[in-house]
């Protein structure tokens, strides 16, 4: 939720600003406070620094690096010579296994994809790697850059390439504003006498697929640069508000700012990890199931694999109550004998009869209504924990105020299996509840900081269902909710190597294509607690 209290102390020059294409295209939305400061590189936070994680390399940057240090070598005659060479320059740095397989298909794959470029368009050199430009002499403060190497052909044309971890994306209608910002960089890059064409190709690097973005002169680039980019970089630059969200992980302002809920001691470690993290629930699960799956994950490599029935179900259930509750209204088994304008368009019948089982059990059981007020659905409360240096994330389900003004966190889960006896069971079985649990006992109350709390757990199967509460006000649920999580968080909090468990869950493990332990016999296809 957007705020606009007192933003954080700070030191440094405010008018030297440094925008890239990628925060022409992505900062316009979400939290003015991570885009005013990251366009501001120079200027720093006085109470706290960002710790970053070199446990946790950029891998593009290495692909990158060793894909140019091996293009048009001259001792590549084969295939296997191409391989020991990769091999020899991957050495020098220290790899997960899984991000070495990764890296070394990937360099492959933007090796064939120059000489597919050459091949269209001639001899192509180096020009330069990630260029930086003033785009007016008048405002030598002011700069733009790309991260992207950039190409230069004996015909006159440039040619930028973005790098993608997976399969290029298809060419949008009209071009982004990366690829303006990137294509109008590029032509900016001296010299510019012999340039006529700019060109702008994405790369996948998973399976070396190519899209062309832009093809066109320097002049459409700039004139695309002062339409369509400038007057999204005023309000990036301008911008005021401060809205916690997916940011938050990684923004240099995170620990001293006043937005995100103070949960020092949330996690209940006794000092700082190895870097400045961030964590959700779902994290420690995924990390207790293989620590090597969340770190690949994190890492942003590429995954093909199903994400499982339950999954899907979990994900289609919820899309569709999500949207129900956004009207603020309660949820009638009527509602559900036609497809209407809550429900999900994508699904497929089989798809929409199945999640219509479990809405339906919801439907006996919506908390909306009789004096209720819907908060929000699928609502992101970010926090930050000093004591472990971790910025907290939770998604619950609902937030509601009910007819007595009690601040209410629902949470909801289906399941094939049969549904937990009590609230000691359901407490075991759903980490969702001690950790939620964990967030209201160190004094979350959503925005109107309502004086009582409650949890519910709402479990839905395809023909019953139950609703579970905890009283807050008992010291040793609390206490069992804070030793949870700390439990769970501890070996995550110190990890710093993300090896690998395999077992039946590779099968729907999404990075096991690049993991050499992963096993892929036939497991059970539904456990039945994948929920997003």
């Amino acid at each position: 939720m957007a705020g606009q209290g007192a933003w954080p102390r700070s030191s440094g020059p405010e008018d030297l600003l440094r925008v890239s294409a990628s925060d022409a295209q992505g900062l316009l939305r979400g939290c003015g406070l991570y885009g005013s400061y990251k366009v501001r590189h120079k200027l720093k936070p006085v109470d706290w620094a960002y710790r970053r994680d070199d446990a946790q390399p950029f891998i593009l940057g290495i692909v990158r690096d060793v894909s140019i240090a091996l293009q048009d070598d001259p001792r590549i005659h084969s295939w296997d010579e191409l391989s020991q060479l990769i091999t020899q320059e991957l050495a020098q740095y220290s790899l997960h296994s899984a991000l070495l397989r990764y890296a070394t298909q990937a360099i492959e794959n933007y090796l064939n994809c120059h000489d597919l470029s050459k091949a269209e368009l001639g001899a192509l050199q180096l020009r330069i790697c990630d260029p930086e430009v003033v785009p007016n002499p008048r405002y030598p403060g002011q700069k733009l850059n790309v991260w992207a190497p950039v190409y230069d052909g004996n015909s006159g044309v440039r040619e930028v390439r973005k790098l993608r971890f997976g399969a290029a994306r298809k060419a949008p209608a009209s071009p982004d504003k990366w690829t303006v910002t990137a294509a109008h960089v590029a032509g900016l890059v001296r010299p510019r006498g012999d340039v006529t064409r700019i060109r702008v190709i994405e790369l996948g690097l998973s399976d070396g697929s190519v899209e062309v973005l832009f093809d066109d002169s320097p002049a459409a680039a700039k004139a695309l640069y002062e339409s369509q980019v400038i007057p999204a970089l005023s309000k990036i630059v301008d911008s005021r508000s401060v809205t916690p969200g997916s940011n938050c992980g990684k923004c240099k302002m995170a620990g001293c700012c006043n937005t995100l809920e103070k949960l020092d001691g949330f996690l209940g470690q006794a000092r700082r990890g190895h870097a400045t993290r961030s964590v959700s629930a779902r994290d420690l699960e995924i990390y207790e199931t293989c620590p090597s799956q969340w770190y690949l994950i994190n890492s942003n490599l590429p995954g093909d694999s199903d994400p499982g029935p339950s999954s899907e179900r979990g994900r289609n259930v919820h899309e569709w109550l999500a949207k129900a509750h956004m009207g603020n209204r309660k949820c009638d088994a009527s509602d559900l004998d036609f497809i209407d304008e809550h429900f999900p368009q994508h699904l497929s019948e089989k798809e929409y009869l199945e999640a219509r089982e479990y809405v339906t059990q919801h439907a006996l059981s919506c908390p909306i209504g009789d004096g209720a007020r819907v908060i929000g659905s699928e609502v992101g409360i970010y926090g930050y924990d000093a004591r472990a240096d971790v910025v907290i994330v939770s998604k619950p389900d609902l937030l509601y105020l009910d007819a007595e003004d009690t601040f209410v966190i629902r949470e909801t889960k289906t399941t094939t299996r049969s549904i937990p006896q009590d609230e000691r069971a359901a407490f075991d079985q759903f980490f969702a509840v001690p950790w939620l649990i964990n967030l209201i006992a160190s004094g979350y109350r959503g925005p109107y900081e309502s004086q009582k709390a409650r949890l519910e757990l709402e479990v839905l199967a395809s023909g019953e269902s139950r609703v579970y509460a905890w009283d807050l006000n008992d010291s040793g649920l609390r206490g069992m909710a804070k030793a949870e999580v700390r439990l769970r968080a501890k070996r995550w909090h110190r990890d710093t190597t993300w090896s690998s468990t395999p077992g039946e869950h590779c099968k729907w493990c999404p990075v096991r294509q690049w993991c050499g332990d992963a096993r892929i016999e036939e497991a059970d296809t539904d456990d039945g607690e994948r929920m997003p």
